[in-house]
């Protein structure tokens, strides 16, 4: 009965018109998902005067009580607006970055009129690459405190993502980071050829 109604749900969905861009943004716990979209929107809204954007933020459930945080809200500031629509959402299992529902509730946002919408998923750990299924553009935010040059290697999103951020580059050894992870994303996609500025990896405050 229950799969009955999430059926008819799903086919009582909108049909998008249009296509809508959609931003996926990822990476491990702490390093500053959040305040980047935070930015992000403020931005968003300083550069249009009446384009709206969407938010969907997924947090982590707790093994122990099941229950979430879901505090991303807490790092941003500009989503106040009639212009942004804003949504936090559980993993509700154990190990994921992205919710179960997540397709549903886009498909949803599809059918509205947003211009983007920008999904950020649950920091979990080096194998996030799920929302590379649900977006146009990811982007994956990292930190200088990675560990060894080798832990680099089993960050899959450096495979994936469509631009890689490290944020806090305002840190010791942040350098050395930028310096080792340009090497790294070369490897990956060979681009051996490509100079610093061609690369999409940026490092942000």
């Amino acid at each position: 009965e229950a799969g009955d109604r999430l059926r008819a749900a799903r086919a009582a969905l909108p049909r998008p018109t249009r296509v809508i861009p959609t931003l996926g943004i990822t990476g491990t716990g702490g390093a500053g998902k959040s305040s980047l979209v935070d930015e992000l929107v403020r931005r968003f809204l300083a550069d249009t005067k009446d384009k709206t954007i969407a938010v969907l933020s997924v947090d982590p459930s707790k093994r122990k009580s099941g229950g979430a945080l879901l505090g991303d809200r807490i790092r941003m500031n500009s989503i106040d607006n009639p212009r942004v629509y804003m949504r936090s959402l559980a993993t509700r299992t154990e190990n994921a970055a992205i919710s179960s529902t997540l397709k549903d509730i886009l498909s949803f946002l599809r059918g509205e009129k947003f211009d983007l919408i920008v999904i950020e998923s649950a920091g979990i750990g080096q194998s996030d690459t799920a929302i590379t299924d649900l977006c146009d553009f990811s982007v994956y935010v990292m930190t200088p405190e990675y560990g060894a040059a080798t832990q680099l290697e089993k960050i899959a999103m450096l495979d994936y993502a469509n631009m890689v951020i490290i944020n806090k580059s305002d840190r010791v050894r942040a350098e050395d980071a930028l310096i080792q992870v340009r090497k790294q994303y070369r490897r990956n996609h060979a681009l051996l050829t490509q100079s610093d500025a061609e690369l999409p990896l940026y490092p942000t405050i």
